[in-house]
């Protein structure tokens, strides 16, 4: 598949106007997501909590009152923890999504070949016992996972494949998207996927929004994963109609 711009460029061009006069009025660091609240509302990205730069602080400031806009371009920081609270910015205020929705209630996955970068246990789960194959790329090392790197090797076998939201975090999407054949029905999956229109050119989208946010924000403080987190949101997702 070929990629004209990197995804977090697209991402920044179409929430500037959206960010315009918005500020960070609050945010939270958890082990688990990142959630930024501005006034549009509150967005998460994933914490890849062992990439994080050892010392004291985290982040060398407080970055509530600051620009939203501002805060979004953090996105394209090095830093991981940055990243996130950029991605997380961005997704407090695209939210324009076209259902509620599940990924199993759209897609066929039955005897198709899936591969899938990242671990979501649930949708393992339940793909497993219909699928043909499922290859399953993942930084940890668990059983049953090819390195991400072998990606590349698997995915021209593949009828449908799943990429993880948190590799906008990490910066990594793109790589993926180059050797997805045409023919392949492609997923961005996950909280930390922007319901973004630019985005779904490429991929359906599959996202998370949050409902509740006081009790969202104070579970995420608490080091709060999806399990906890599903009761204060609702599962959306971008479907484009173009692809």
């Amino acid at each position: 598949m070929h990629i004209e711009k990197l995804f977090s460029d697209l991402l920044l061009e179409e929430s500037l106007a959206l960010t315009k006069n918005l500020t960070v009025q609050d945010y939270v660091l958890g082990l688990s997501y990142v959630a930024v609240k501005t006034q549009s509302g509150v967005g998460l990205a994933y914490t890849f909590r062992n990439q994080i730069s050892s010392g004291c602080n985290v982040l060398s400031e407080d970055l509530r009152k600051r620009p939203a806009s501002e805060i979004a371009h953090l996105i394209n920081s090095y830093d991981i923890i940055e990243s996130a609270i950029g991605l997380a910015t961005v997704n407090s205020v695209l939210k324009d999504y076209n259902t509620e929705t599940d990924i199993y209630d759209n897609i066929d996955f039955r005897n198709k070949n899936v591969g899938m970068v990242g671990y979501f246990r649930p949708v393992i789960k339940q793909l497993s016992p219909i699928v043909k194959n499922l290859y399953i790329f993942e930084l940890k090392d668990i059983e049953g996972t090819y390195d991400p790197a072998y990606a590349k090797r698997k995915f021209p076998e593949c009828d449908i494949v799943i990429i993880s939201g948190t590799t906008l975090v990490n910066k990594t999407t793109e790589d993926f998207f180059c050797y997805i054949p045409n023919h392949c029905k492609t997923v961005i999956l996950g909280p930390s996927t922007p319901m973004s229109e630019n985005l779904s050119e490429y991929a359906d989208l599959y996202g998370f929004k949050i409902n509740r946010e006081e009790g969202a924000m104070d579970a995420i403080e608490k080091g709060a994963g999806m399990k906890i987190l599903k009761k204060f949101g609702t599962k959306i997702a971008k479907i484009s109609s173009r692809r």
